[in-house]
């Protein structure tokens, strides 16, 4: 009982920094943030947060990880709505968009480390594994489940994800230093599901 009570405690108090870390990172980015100031945003001592991340690195990485899969948790929600094939894409690819445009605290901190991740070859494999990750999951979800309802892609599935993702992180760039009027927002939103549309026939 001991143990096993030990383990979700210590399973909490992990979560926490990593929460933590989030939050710290959003507010101030990965070169102004120290393992101190994650210490300090978790309630903890900076030897706390050492027991359960050996540097800095292997908390970020963990962080990458903690970001995206709630990112994605948030499409696959919007795709396994009950819907006809082609609403689904358009609630998924409306999911990711809102994802970016609201630029919440998991996108300032993937934003932030892919901008980083330019220059810091630590930060690049885990951010490599990231994207392929969400590719496989639109792969998954959007192109392997649309050609099981007789839509053939027009250019080559792999391809497929790399164009909507391109698009959508290109975007959300733009929209973060120069935010569009709403009606152009909204065009957008039409043109992202034209685009993906015409990538399929059937």
């Amino acid at each position: 009982m001991g143990p096993r009570g030990s383990y979700k405690k210590s399973e909490t108090s992990r979560k926490q920094v990593i929460e933590a870390a989030v939050t710290a990172l959003a507010e101030r980015g990965y070169a102004r943030t120290s393992v101190s100031d994650i210490a300090s945003a978790a309630g903890m001592s900076k030897g706390a947060v050492h027991y359960h991340f050996e540097s800095k690195d292997d908390l970020i990485v963990q962080v990458l990880e903690r970001c995206a899969a709630l990112m994605r948790e948030r499409v696959r929600q919007a795709w396994d709505a009950p819907v006809e094939p082609m609403e689904k894409v358009r609630r998924a690819l409306g999911a990711m968009r809102t994802m970016r445009k609201e630029g919440g605290p998991e996108l300032r901190v993937l934003a932030d480390l892919m901008a980083q991740g330019i220059h810091d070859p630590k930060l690049q494999a885990p951010l490599a594994a990231m994207f392929e990750a969400n590719r496989k999951e639109v792969l998954d979800h959007v192109v392997q489940s649309l050609e099981q309802f007789g839509l053939k892609p027009r250019v080559p599935a792999r391809v497929i994800p790399r164009l909507l993702l391109g698009a959508l992180d290109g975007l959300a760039l733009h929209d973060f230093f120069d935010p569009p009027a709403l009606e152009d927002d909204q065009t957008i939103e039409k043109a992202l599901e034209t685009i993906a549309v015409m990538l399929f026939e059937g």
